[in-house]
């Protein structure tokens, strides 16, 4: 009998579990447990004319103020006319990080209350490195959460520091536009097929310093350049981060390493 008792118990017990999960979060409400709609900030947002154009441009940036990390964020919006564009960032923006500009087309009009959003898609990240994707449904106030398979956390075959910078300078023109000019050497023991750097100066320009050509091991590049930048001052800059591309036994590996998470992942 007491066993019976005790069966009956636990029984109870797994479903009153089971309901407590399910009403919990009801279908389509926020979950506490991953970020929300209202955590996300935007900075700065203007409507601006395309100079020496009838292109109407909106810019912005975005604020991570939730206790999650975000590793993209997608907004659809509509237009006048029916017109559609996207807000897009894949800025990994740990709390209370700040993306660089994000520009897209915007109403012609140029007032900002003309740009209506429809839906987000925000990509984050848990402790674990497990993601999950939110999407919000403006227009049903309706959240949706897909949690993605865990990506796997590596020892890559070749590491970002066995990329070596080589006389790497800020230079400035007569025309004071400044250009970063440098040589990559792969010191690995592997062929090098593609790098590209992603950075970001301090009013939040993204630029790229990108090798599209083998670089051989041992071996080092062509002269690589990025033009337009603001300051010869190198603290002036942020790496957010960096792919590349190598040949492991006639395989091509492709992998990402997020400076902000200080994790490599594969593409």
């Amino acid at each position: 009998m007491k066993q019976k008792k005790i069966r009956l118990l636990l029984l109870l017990v797994a479903i009153v579990g089971l309901c407590g999960c399910q009403m919990e979060v009801p279908d389509g409400k926020v979950d506490r447990h991953y970020i929300r709609v209202g955590e996300i900030e935007f900075i700065d947002a203007s409507v601006e004319q395309e100079e020496g154009s009838d292109l109407a441009i909106y810019q912005t940036r975005i604020k991570n103020n939730s206790k999650h990390t975000i590793k993209g964020l997608t907004i659809e919006v509509e237009l006048e006319n029916g017109r559609h564009t996207t807000i897009v960032t894949q800025d990994t923006l740990q709390p209370n990080d700040i993306s660089g500009w994000i520009r897209c087309v915007g109403p012609s009009s140029l007032q900002i209350d003309d740009l209506k959003m429809t839906r987000f898609t925000i990509k984050m990240v848990d402790d674990d490195y497990q993601e999950t994707v939110v999407t919000y449904d403006v227009g049903r106030d309706f959240y949706t959460y897909n949690q993605l398979t865990k990506q796997e956390m590596i020892d890559p075959l070749v590491k970002v520091e066995e990329i070596e910078f080589v006389e790497a300078t800020l230079l400035k023109k007569e025309d004071d536009e400044v250009v970063l000019q440098t040589y990559l050497r792969n010191n690995s023991d592997y062929n090098l097929q593609s790098v590209m750097y992603t950075f970001e100066d301090e009013d939040g320009e993204t630029y790229t310093l990108y090798s599209p050509l083998e670089i051989e091991s041992q071996h080092q590049s062509s002269l690589l350049t990025t033009s337009s930048l603001p300051s010869t001052n190198w603290d002036d800059y942020q790496f957010k981060s960096v792919n590349y591309t190598y040949l492991n036994q006639e395989t091509l590996v492709y992998m990402m390493y997020d400076v902000r998470l200080k994790q490599y992942f594969i593409k």
